[in-house]
């Protein structure tokens, strides 16, 4: 039984017969089926002047099958912080197609191979982080997101990709407070941290984190009309919509025509922020979502909306400050909402208590930071008369923080609530 969810796919049909011949030039000619590519200008207007190169996004997911054709050289070594001993570049997904596989090459496929798929961003890298859990793991859902998180942070990441959810609905603030944390840490350290907004929007239709965390760039799905795809999440956190119907390639390296979901919409947005910060390394991250947001293309009858926020990102308008200037005073929802947080909690976290919680397999880990007991003895003589003693005592108390790990039972009563099919 799985405890994580997918967005991912919805994978029904697997393209045959035909594959295109690899392209002679440097860059791959992507396929028809990438209908993102012209929609976006990506050959035209954005690979004249970057790829993406300089720029690690750290894809959060089931690990990358690094030895696929079309991702060769273009994946780095990562990690595992669930508790496997793999660097993240073995796909782990236990369905055979592959979902961090297929959202990897999304973001920096470059040709090659049976497919020659083609992400938006080739010349970027991929640091694989596998996040995703089996039953038994030694380490909860929310705490593999947050290790993960700090992990791309602090091996140079400048986008942590999360295509992964899970149901936010019963949490405080709907974010579970180690995640929250992580993406703070992520925020200070100038790092964009996009995540799908959910699956569900035809049913339960209930938040999910990452994407309702304080700071995450929150990604809704659209069809090649500019349509809402169908299921995408109706929720007050979504801030921009990107493609999330098409094709990718699984860790097989088959590709599979049909595929839908926001995590598609999420490494497709992913891959586009690489290219802008390729193109303006010196540009925060802050002004880098400013942009996405106010360069971004709505779609229907108001400014915003709770399926595609301000609408579809359009690549070479926010990766262009000259030409598209955007006022430093232009609203930011997604830093609005984190620095709000960020009020709220500067107090609190000095005196808040540690909330402990169960662990996956009935098993709890508790990490105590207990500092020694120190006393400072200070000497002074006096060189005149007489000489006097001074000792003085300084004691640190004692403090345990109960490791939060989220408990295997909340995890699988919402498992399979969403299941990539392949037929």
């Amino acid at each position: 039984m799985k405890i994580v969810w997918r967005f991912a796919a919805g994978i029904i049909a697997v393209a045959s017969a035909v594959v295109p011949t690899a392209t002679a030039s440097a860059l791959p000619q992507p396929r028809q089926e990438e209908w993102w590519f012209s929609a976006w200008g990506i050959q035209s207007d954005v690979w004249p002047t970057t790829t993406g190169a300089g720029v690690t996004v750290a894809v959060l997911d089931t690990g990358v099958n690094a030895k696929l054709p079309e991702l060769a050289g273009a994946v780095l070594p990562g990690s595992d912080t669930t508790g496997h001993k793999t660097d993240g570049r073995q796909d782990l997904d236990e369905e055979d197609y592959g979902h961090g596989t297929a959202m990897a090459a999304l973001i920096a496929a470059h040709g090659g191979g049976a497919t020659n798929f083609a992400g938006i961003a080739p010349g970027a890298k991929i640091l694989p982080v596998h996040v995703t859990l089996q039953a038994g793991d030694p380490v909860g859902q929310y705490k593999t997101y947050a290790n993960g998180i700090r992990y791309g942070v602090d091996h140079g990441a400048k986008v942590i990709s999360i295509s992964q959810a899970a149901n936010s609905a019963s949490l405080p603030n709907h974010c579970d407070p180690d995640l929250q944390d992580a993406v703070s840490y992520a925020i200070q350290h100038d790092v964009v941290v996009v995540a799908g907004a959910g699956n569900w929007g035809d049913g339960t239709n209930y938040p999910v984190l990452p994407a309702s965390c304080a700071g995450v760039l929150a990604v809704g799905a659209i069809d090649k009309t500019l349509q809402p795809w169908a299921n995408t999440e109706r929720q007050p956190y979504v801030a921009v919509a990107a493609p999330g119907v098409g094709g990718t390639i699984g860790k097989a390296g088959r590709y599979f025509a049909k595929s839908w979901g926001t995590s598609m919409a999420t490494a497709l947005t992913s891959g586009a922020i690489a290219l802008i910060r390729s193109r303006n390394p010196d540009m925060p991250a802050r002004t880098v979502v400013q942009r996405l947001i106010a360069t971004a293309r709505p779609l229907g009858s108001s400014k915003w909306n709770d399926q595609t926020g301000y609408g579809a990102i359009q690549i070479t308008a926010a990766m262009n400050p000259d030409r598209y200037p955007v006022s430093s005073n232009a609203s930011n929802p997604v830093y609005e909402a984190f620095e709000k947080w960020q009020a709220s909690h500067s107090g609190a976290a000095k005196t808040a208590a540690p909330t402990p919680s169960s662990s996956v397999s009935q098993r709890s880990r508790k990490s105590t930071h207990a500092s020694s007991r120190i006393v400072a003895i200070f000497v002074a003589i006096a060189a005149a008369a007489a000489a006097a003693l001074l000792i003085g005592g300084i004691l640190w108390r004692r403090r345990t923080n109960a490791d939060k790990i989220a408990s295997a039972a909340e995890m699988q009563a919402h498992d399979r609530s969403f299941n990539v099919r392949n037929q």
